[in-house]
């Protein structure tokens, strides 16, 4: 059942060029053979016996012609959305928050979402786990009126480092264990008989922001998906880099214990200022952690954010924060700063790292809108070498919190085209 394969080769020249022209049809939406041939570079008849396949396949249809410079008038070339559909899972963020979700969309092969379906993420075991997103997908499906026949595959983005060989997730090092994502396959394949493929969300976002997001311009190839300042999405002249074993990306370290350390309440590395910022504070950026201790250390702070949790520290949000910095509240504004520039000196290193054309920061904290932005933007210029910095665009996603479960989608849209013949 597993068509689309674990395996992550490199592409041959065919499917690389089904792709190439494929997604040239998908972006341009109506375009001549002769465009397809100028932008991809191939030759046209290379590109006309490619493109006679697509019709016989029922992918690709002609409509009217062009205006034409002289000579006879092209036919205009566009995709059949209803050739078939695929569906993207969102698998959640890995530290559970008020708001965590998981997240299934159902795209047609222009990545257009034709129905979405949420579901709360609530701590479970894994085969409750499981159970929840098969019903989800089963909710999407007969929300969306869409025939299961049509529906190509199933792509999951899924949080923690990859093991590709064992076919496992990690959590994050403060909650440990692991996740069996092929048992989540099987269980997806065996009840909806379709394919399916598992990536890191972090790289399913940065595909989803190249492949159907508005915030980059064309021709970008170089692009990092910041999920929060857990990890981080890698495209790299136009492709996924995954790493060895699957688990590239990964912002954080993990740190070596003493028997010591395992059995101390609260390691060095795990409190807010640790002085590492190699480690994430959590998918919230920690925002809500720095607001309770700054009000613990300062007992006569003022703020909307007291008034809004009436005093009981332990009801801030990330969500509150963000309110009561939209309404102008100084100190909420403040903690906002402050987690903008930590998630900067990371993004600046990254920078400097790989010099991207474009930087998408994403998984939720993009809410914080400008506050954050600026604050990040600053420090990466601060901390960025000139070189690297006067190219690099530094934005929130444009898919908001979609970008994982769009950019699985569309991971099963490429392998569609790659793979027709």
């Amino acid at each position: 059942m597993r068509e689309f394969t674990e395996k992550e080769d490199r592409l041959t020249e065919k499917e690389r060029r089904n792709l190439d022209i494929l997604d040239t049809i998908r972006r341009k939406r109506e375009v001549s053979r002769a465009d397809i041939s100028k932008l991809t570079g191939l030759n046209i008849v290379t590109v006309s016996n490619y493109v006679n396949t697509y019709i016989k396949k029922g992918l690709v249809y002609e409509m009217g012609l062009d205006i034409s410079t002289g000579g006879r008038r092209p036919e205009l070339l566009r995709l059949n959305k209803e050739y078939g559909y695929s569906i993207g899972v969102d698998l959640g963020a890995p530290h559970i928050v008020e708001d965590t979700v998981l997240t299934a969309c159902l795209l047609d092969v222009t990545s257009k979402v034709v129905a979405k379906e949420v579901v709360k993420k609530c701590e479970e075991p894994q085969d409750k786990f499981i159970e929840r997103v098969n019903d989800l997908i089963e909710r999407l499906v007969k929300k969306s009126g869409i025939e299961k026949e049509k529906i190509k595959g199933v792509g999951f983005g899924i949080w923690g480092p990859l093991d590709r060989y064992k076919g496992t997730a990690r959590y994050a090092v403060e909650k440990g264990g692991t996740f069996s994502y092929i048992a989540l396959q099987k269980s997806v394949e065996d009840k909806f008989n379709m394919h399916s493929v598992v990536e890191h969300d972090s790289m399913v976002a940065a595909l989803g922001e190249k492949w159907a997001g508005i915030g980059l311009e064309e021709g970008v190839e170089n692009i990092l998906f910041v999920c929060s300042d857990s990890s981080v999405g890698l495209i790299i002249k136009g492709e996924l880099y995954y790493g060895a074993t699957k688990g590239a990306g990964e912002l954080n370290i993990n740190p070596p214990m003493t028997e010591e350390e395992i059995v101390a309440p609260v390691r060095c590395w795990e409190g807010y200022q640790h002085g590492c910022c190699l480690r994430s504070r959590g998918i919230d950026l920690g925002i809500p952690t720095y607001s309770k201790i700054y009000f613990q250390r300062n007992k006569d702070a003022k703020s909307k954010i007291l008034d809004m949790v009436k005093g009981n520290l332990d009801k801030i949000t990330f969500d509150i924060v963000i309110k009561a910095a939209k309404d102008g509240d100084k100190l909420a504004v403040k903690f906002i700063q402050e987690a903008g520039a930590y998630l900067g000196a990371k993004i600046a290193y990254l920078v400097n790292l790989f010099n991207p054309e474009a930087v998408v920061i994403g998984r939720g904290v993009e809410k914080a809108g400008e506050t954050l932005m600026e604050a990040v933007k600053k420090t990466v210029k601060m901390w960025g070498y000139e070189e690297a910095v006067k190219v690099v665009k530094v934005i929130p996603t444009s898919l908001g919190e979609n970008a994982v479960a769009v950019g699985a989608g569309a991971l099963v849209v490429q392998k569609i085209f790659t793979k027709i013949s």
